[in-house]
């Protein structure tokens, strides 16, 4: 962990940050996660009960670790996890987050300095292993080192962040400063977060005018693809623009099945109440076909 020294030459401590990462079931990342966070004073990771080598590796790398019950998000986990923070200034980041080697020197010559309340780092989303800079998702800013108070978190999925203060810097690109995001390995693991998140009551949801499910499918995609510097209908851009519109569209589906009240698992319940029923009621269909042959043959030979 850093060290207390003089800061910059001029005799007065360095700011003390705290560190933490909510984590689960992320093994293979953790490590190196952690490592890029050496340069913090304190390294706290939050294992929402983890059953693969998580927590052995959080042990052997964090100065503190802590054990919560499982959660689908990890919304639900940072304000407990900035409740354990013990220093002024904070830095989180998810388990499938590791930064940039520039991150450590720059971030802390930045909070000596006093030169913002809150930093957001760019982003480099690996999205199906790929990272590529004509895709939709380069360069988004995250909110990741702040000032105590400067930022609150909710439970809201994607709008969980509330910043406080209007001294906000985004840390250009050209600095080297990033955040690596190993977010999604494959199409597989995109879908069942899509479908984790979109599940979620609390979420920010896709913003939709109108009633046209198909019209509005085909602006997502659009507007995705749109964004992206290389609009190959073939290529990776499209690809992830792709997936990212997809995400939009089971959100909205999810939304038209809420406001109609639809409950599946009940309905499957009445069907097979019907079918097991000891004198069910003839289908449509066979009272059709009986009405049908007890005609008199003269009638049938008519038609």
């Amino acid at each position: 962990m850093y060290r207390d020294r003089d800061w910059m030459g001029q005799g007065e401590a360095a700011p003390k940050i705290s560190a933490f990462v909510v984590a689960y079931n992320r093994a293979a990342i953790l490590g190196t996660c952690l490592r890029a966070l050496a340069f913090a004073d304190e390294v706290i990771v939050v294992d929402k009960s983890s059953t693969d080598g998580t927590r052995a590796i959080a042990e052997a790398l964090a100065t503190r670790v802590v054990t919560v019950p499982w959660s689908p998000t990890v919304e639900e986990t940072r304000a407990t996890a900035l409740a354990l923070c013990t220093h002024d200034w904070i830095l989180f980041l998810d388990d499938d987050e590791c930064l940039s080697p520039e991150a450590g020197p720059f971030l802390r010559a930045q909070i000596g300095a006093a030169a913002a309340d809150v930093f957001a780092l760019p982003l480099r989303h690996y999205i199906l292993g790929v990272h590529d800079e004509a895709a939709y998702y380069w360069p988004e800013h995250h909110v990741r080192l702040f000032r105590r108070g400067a930022v609150t978190f909710g439970d809201t999925v994607h709008g969980g962040i509330h910043v406080h203060s209007g001294r906000v810097m985004n840390i250009p690109t050209t600095t080297g400063v990033c955040i690596h995001h190993l977010s999604h390995a494959d199409v597989s693991s995109w879908v069942e977060r899509t479908n984790r998140y979109t599940s979620r009551p609390d979420r920010t949801r896709v913003v939709c005018d109108g009633d046209d499910l198909i019209a509005f499918a085909h602006e997502r995609i659009d507007y995705w693809l749109a964004r992206s510097g290389d609009t190959a209908p073939d290529g990776y851009p499209a690809a992830v623009a792709l997936l990212r519109g997809v995400y939009d569209i089971v959100d909205r589906l999810k939304m038209w099945e809420e406001a109609r009240g639809l409950n599946g698992a009940a309905l499957f319940a009445q069907v097979c109440a019907n079918l097991d029923a000891p004198e069910p009621a003839p289908s449509l269909f066979r009272r059709l076909k009986d009405r049908w042959f007890s005609r008199p043959a003269c009638l049938h030979r008519q038609e």
